[in-house]
């Protein structure tokens, strides 16, 4: 007697057991579809971000590009700058040297005109005093 309730429990386990695995598959074929659906509405939202995702970070990477391009201009101009105001001196005294120079050149040369002139006015006198003469 025993053993064969031993046998109907193990034969009603085996059988409640199939009917729990029944249920289970069932409820993770469900389930399945119901996570298929939401992954799918996911991709279609998420689908989006990403996209706007990869134009804001191609933009991104333009930008931080033109600020890289900035910086080296910036330190270019810098250093064009720095090296002008370095030589602003020396040329400002060469300018002046030319000046004065200049300066020195137009007065022997008027001075020389003044000559001339007064050479050309003595030898027109000279010419005019021959002609009255004869």
């Amino acid at each position: 007697w025993y053993q064969r309730r031993v046998r109907e429990a193990v034969v009603s386990t085996q059988s409640t057991g199939e009917k729990t695995l029944d249920v289970n598959r069932q409820l993770m074929t469900k389930e399945a579809k119901q996570a298929a659906k939401i992954e799918k509405k996911l991709k279609v939202t998420l689908g989006g971000y990403q996209a706007k995702s990869l134009a804001l970070t191609k933009q991104l990477d333009e930008i931080n590009e033109q600020l890289d391009q900035v910086d080296i201009e910036n330190y270019t101009y810098s250093r064009l700058r720095k090296t002008e105001q370095d030589i602003i001196p020396y040329r400002v005294s060469r300018l002046q040297d030319h000046v004065q120079r200049q300066a020195e050149r137009e007065k022997v040369l008027q001075e020389r005109f003044k000559s001339l002139l007064h050479q050309q006015r003595d030898l027109t006198l000279e010419i005019a005093r021959m002609d009255a003469s004869r």
